[in-house]
């Protein structure tokens, strides 16, 4: 009888240490684990970001782009601008040396 209790002991103490060696398993898959989803986690966001940045850099790019247009236009206007009210204070120069002068001469004006 003693004998079927060394075995029945023995075949306990060796399905302890197996329970005790599955549960070092099952810790060791659940860190792999965490650390495989903290690993994920990192790359997703080094995308995400990345892709941002991307996104942000075009959007830039296009909005300087149109700015740019934008200040040629209104360049251009500003100078046909200039042109015309330097053409119009030329005329009205012209104009007041004439009438000036006549005044001068005893005109009428």
């Amino acid at each position: 009888m003693s004998s079927a209790i060394e075995s029945t002991v023995k075949a306990l103490v060796e399905f302890e240490a197996e329970l005790d060696r599955a549960k070092a398993e099952v810790t060791d898959a659940k860190k792999r684990a965490m650390k495989e989803s903290l690993d994920w986690a990192e790359e997703a966001k080094a995308s995400a970001v990345s892709r941002a940045q991307e996104i942000a850099s075009e959007r830039v790019t296009k909005a300087k782009e149109e700015a740019e247009a934008e200040a040629k236009v209104i360049r251009e206007k500003g100078a046909l601008s200039l042109k015309t009210f330097e053409a119009s204070i030329s005329k009205r120069r012209s104009q007041a040396a004439e009438l000036a002068a006549s005044r001068l001469m005893g005109g009428a004006g």
